[in-house]
């Protein structure tokens, strides 16, 4: 009777686990593509500008102009209320929560999935981003205005390459077809805590997954400048990571991070 009752049991659980994981495969989500028959032209809104001056180097490239103004400025009324609107607790006073969301694809274990985009200001910097969960952990891109234009100027390339039906399927071609920027990368186990960071190049370009085309940010790993503070209690360095767009995504993705609507965002916070 007592081994009856315990394969009752075990029965029953092997069948409860069997429900859960059906359970999960049925809910799995459609992920977003573009189909590379498309036809239907997208183009990067002319507000955004690449010139000589700006696409230089970000740690070089200065500015006179007392008039422009920066995330930073005394004008914006976010000094006195970014306390309301954090991130995470984990980096305190370091980012401001932007309203606007959006969509990436990224790759997890079971392959690629569409994750959320949380768009954000950096309070004491120039840098505005996102941040968006991969593989269990959470990773803040930050971009400068350089990088932020850069980006908007490799969108417009894509979406006539694709238009004009110009993409590569070799990977050592289409990865970094549109150049390089500088940008910095937060990480950590948990959306409430990224204290890991560095800073270093990131690639521009695209990759076809199951025949059809994404835009690509990626990067290598990273030092992670927190090590010297953290120890063996942390990382040397980041993963390497991916953000994969479909057109939409991309689209939206630099009419957010535009100069234009970053200001007005800010500025009017």
């Amino acid at each position: 009777m007592f081994k009856r009752k315990n394969t009752i049991k075990l029965t029953a659980a092997i069948i409860s686990i069997l429900f859960m994981l059906s359970s999960c495969q049925s809910t799995k989500e459609e992920v977003s593509s573009d189909s590379y028959n498309q036809n239907t032209k997208i183009e990067v809104s002319n507000e955004t500008e690449i010139t000589e001056e700006n696409t230089e180097s970000s740690e070089t490239s200065e500015t006179t102009d007392e008039t422009l103004k920066t995330f930073t400025s005394q004008d914006s009324k976010a000094q006195n209320t970014w306390a309301k609107n954090l991130l995470t607790l984990g980096n305190k006073n370091d980012y401001i929560l932007m309203e606007d969301t959006s969509k990436a694809i990224v790759r997890d274990f079971a392959g690629l999935k569409e994750s959320d985009l949380n768009f954000l200001l950096r309070v004491d910097s120039n840098l505005a981003g996102f941040g968006c969960s991969i593989m269990g952990a959470y990773f803040i891109a930050q971009f400068d205005d350089v990088a932020r234009a850069r980006i908007a100027k490799a969108a417009q390339q894509y979406f006539d390459d694709f238009e004009n039906k110009k993409l590569s399927t070799k990977k050592n071609v289409a990865k970094n077809a549109y150049g390089s920027i500088n940008y910095k990368l937060n990480w950590g186990t948990f959306k409430s805590s990224t204290p890991n960071n560095g800073t270093g190049p990131a690639y521009l370009g695209y990759e076809f997954v199951k025949k059809q085309p994404y835009f690509i940010i990626w990067s290598y790993p990273l030092p992670n400048d927190y090590y010297e503070i953290a120890k063996d209690s942390t990382t040397r360095e980041s993963s390497s990571v991916k953000f994969y767009f479909t057109r939409n995504q991309l689209k939206k993705l630099v009419e957010i991070l535009s100069e234009e609507n970053l200001e007005n965002y800010y500025f009017s916070y």
